[in-house]
């Protein structure tokens, strides 16, 4: 390449960046520094690789392309890189997560995992699309599958619970694999009902998660931790647990209860008390005992419908899920199916669902807060109170 041939083309191309408005400035810094004069040994094969970037970038340019990702991904992968730059890998956070799009509906092709320097992955592989899904972290591998309400317990001493919504499982899927890794135990289908599939995942300890959402093809990836100190089984909740008379406040999931025969939710009231806001579920007379129930923690007031699948928002920015097996709600209770007491903390109540004996409620919270549960006697009642400032 003669020099006065080098000259010309870095004129060229100095010419042409500076005509493309939609060209980011960093973007032509890039390249003018890349065309800058250099001390030349010969013709080398970087030389060679920036003179072919140098003719495919000038020739976009010549037919009047506009769009800076086009131009990028015309150029070779090495040169690519240099204007560029890898993302920055995201951080491990301890808290619930909730992404992908509504609007999105696809199938899940593929689910594998893998083990890393300091972390183990699972990545979901759609066929079109990243799905609006939720990622709840328990403190327990204790889990119930949809819609039957039956539970199930994996391996592993704390969990996390992936619902995709508007999505289907290839049929080729394998139900439930135990990969026995460091953090990640187990991974099993919970369910896939209505347009959404959910996913049990066994982990050895409670551990902190990093989420992707990667393209080409669209993929839901999901580390877990397997260095560093162990955290909290919950996201840091705005007040810190304090003892009562009545018991402490816990920022964790909950369940209890008693399977002793079918029971009827005969009446729910709410109230605003001294530090906490109260929701109260009373049950017929005669039921000897609370019935089998969960209280699942969230980071977004979304819920589904059981059985129909179909999505609910709840006022608020935080939930609780309240799912109560052998229990119904028909012919006992006469209340309302959506409260909205707007307290401080407790800003709607509504049902979820009341199918094959599994009686569900939603919960929408103001903000991320701890909770007390307590199971009552004469008449038999399940309290939840949340805490507030």
């Amino acid at each position: 390449m003669s020099d006065d041939f080098e000259r010309r083309l870095r004129e060229h191309l100095h010419h042409e960046a500076s005509q493309v408005p939609q060209l980011p400035r960093e973007l032509r810094g890039r390249i003018r520094n890349g065309v800058q004069p250099r001390p030349r040994f010969g013709m080398r094969a970087p030389q060679l690789a920036f003179a072919a970037a140098a003719g495919v970038l000038a020739g976009a340019l010549f037919f009047g392309v506009r769009n800076q990702q086009v131009i990028i991904n015309a150029l070779p992968a090495g040169i690519r890189q240099l204007i560029q730059p890898t993302p920055t890998p995201q951080p491990f956070v301890c808290t619930d997560r909730s992404g992908g799009n509504p609007s999105v509906s696809t199938q899940v092709t593929d689910i594998r995992w893998a083990r890393h320097d300091g972390y183990d992955r699972v990545v979901v592989d759609f066929s079109s699309g990243i799905p609006s899904y939720d990622l709840t972290r328990q403190p327990t591998a204790n889990f119930v599958q949809d819609p039957s309400g039956q539970p199930v317990t994996l391996d592993g001493s704390a969990g996390v619970k992936l619902i995709l919504r508007n999505t289907d499982g290839s049929p080729s899927l394998a139900r439930d694999s135990k990969p026995g890794f460091p953090a990640l135990r187990e991974v099993t289908q919970l369910g896939v009902f209505e347009g959404v599939l959910t996913y049990g995942l066994g982990l050895a300890a409670p551990t902190c998660e990093r989420v992707l959402e990667l393209s080409g093809p669209p993929r839901l990836v999901i580390d877990f931790a397997t260095s560093g100190p162990a955290p909290s089984a919950s996201p840091t909740p705005t007040l810190a647990p304090s003892a009562t008379a009545l018991g402490q406040f816990q920022c964790v999931d909950a369940s209890g209860g008693m399977d002793a025969g079918p029971v009827q939710l005969k009446a729910i009231r709410t109230a605003h008390q001294p530090g906490y806001d109260r929701i109260v579920f009373e049950f017929s007379p005669g039921t000897g005992a609370v019935p089998p129930y969960t209280v699942t923690r969230q980071s977004s007031t979304h819920f589904v419908k059981d059985p129909s699948g179909q999505p609910v928002t709840l006022k608020g920015s935080y939930g609780l899920r309240l799912v109560m097996r052998n229990t119904t709600a028909y012919g006992a209770y006469q209340g309302s199916s959506d409260l909205t007491p707007g307290l401080p903390a407790l800003l709607e109540a509504a049902q979820l669902g009341d199918f094959e004996g599994v009686n569900s409620w939603g919960l929408g919270l103001a903000r991320n807060s701890c909770m007390r549960v307590l199971e009552l006697s004469n008449p038999t009642r399940l309290v939840i109170d949340i805490q507030t400032p």
